[in-house]
């Protein structure tokens, strides 16, 4: 993908989400995201890699541990653990609300 390519998508990607605020759907979606992380425990296995992180870096005496840098540790992990059933839920709810509006 070129990077005018890349630009075109961000800024549909920017469009849509403004849609979506504008309209309220977003903190709509937002909080059925949070509901069903919440239910799948999603919420306390990141708190738990979070911990294990903290605890590792104070037993290695490296208590320079920022906030950016267990971050960057934790984003990717997070990501992999939302449930498929999840994102395949959220992502419906955006292309019907996104079917709705086009029409």
């Amino acid at each position: 993908m070129s990077n005018s390519q890349r630009d075109e998508l961000d800024q549909i990607k920017a469009k849509i989400q403004d849609h979506l605020i504008s309209s309220g759907n977003y903190d709509i979606i937002n909080q059925q995201l949070k509901l069903k992380l919440y239910e799948a425990g999603w919420y306390d296995k990141i708190a738990q890699i979070a911990s294990t992180e903290l605890n590792d870096q104070h037993e290695n005496h490296n208590k320079d541990l920022t906030f950016d840098q267990l971050f960057t540790f934790i984003k990717p992990k997070a990501e992999n653990l939302v449930p498929n059933e999840v994102k395949q839920e959220i992502l419906e709810k955006i292309v019907d609300y996104l079917d709705d509006t086009l029409q």
